[in-house]
């Protein structure tokens, strides 16, 4: 059997992506702090400050404050706005890749890479001109509407009944096993057709 967990991380990033959204929160933290210890030192020498200014000066002090805190409470949405986008795009990436690995295993299932398994339908071809034994096909999925579909008046069963006295038998099965085929097949007389 293939597996197609996508290497042994499962963590669905790559250790490379993770530590890189690590490294960006990181630092943006880091700026933050700084922030906020560089807003906690100007609040200590703006008290040493009032102590000894005027009146008409703490005016001026207190507009500067006002700038520079507006300016800092920017800086601080900004920085979160930062934030919430690498947290965003880590978990859009780890979406992205969980994607990605559903497409593959259903191309692999297709392309007949893997074994499958599951509930499914029989179909046995009895053709009374053919010196060889009857052939089965196996279908894997519901097999109530698989069965139903083809019996459809004038589909498969009918076409092959009508035009090669082919019967067909359906067996609804709770479980089939198709087994994956380790090379596709190579065409020994068949040759595909050219364009005029």
């Amino acid at each position: 059997m293939t597996d197609t967990s996508g290497g042994a991380s499962g963590g669905g990033t790559t250790p490379r992506s993770r530590t890189r959204g690590q490294i960006a929160i990181a630092l943006t933290l880091a700026l933050l702090g700084f922030l906020l210890a560089t807003q906690l030192r100007s609040q200590q020498g703006l008290a040493q400050r009032l102590s000894i200014e005027r009146e008409s000066d703490l005016g001026q002090i207190l507009t500067e404050l006002t700038a520079r805190s507006d300016q800092l409470s920017s800086e601080i949405v900004d920085l979160r706005v930062k934030l919430a986008q690498a947290t965003g795009s880590e978990a859009q990436q780890r979406t992205l890749i969980t994607d990605a690995r559903q497409q593959l295993e259903a191309l692999q299932i297709l392309l007949g890479l893997v074994p499958v398994k599951g509930p499914g339908i029989q179909m046995t071809f009895e053709d009374p001109k053919s010196t060889l034994g009857p052939d089965v096909l196996t279908a894997i999925g519901p097999a109530s509407t698989l069965a139903e579909a083809m019996r459809i008046p004038g589909g498969v069963v009918d076409s092959l009944a009508a035009e090669a006295g082919t019967s067909v038998r359906i067996t609804e099965v709770s479980s089939a096993s198709i087994l994956h085929v380790s090379a596709l097949p190579e065409f020994v007389h068949a040759r595909p057709k050219t364009r005029r």
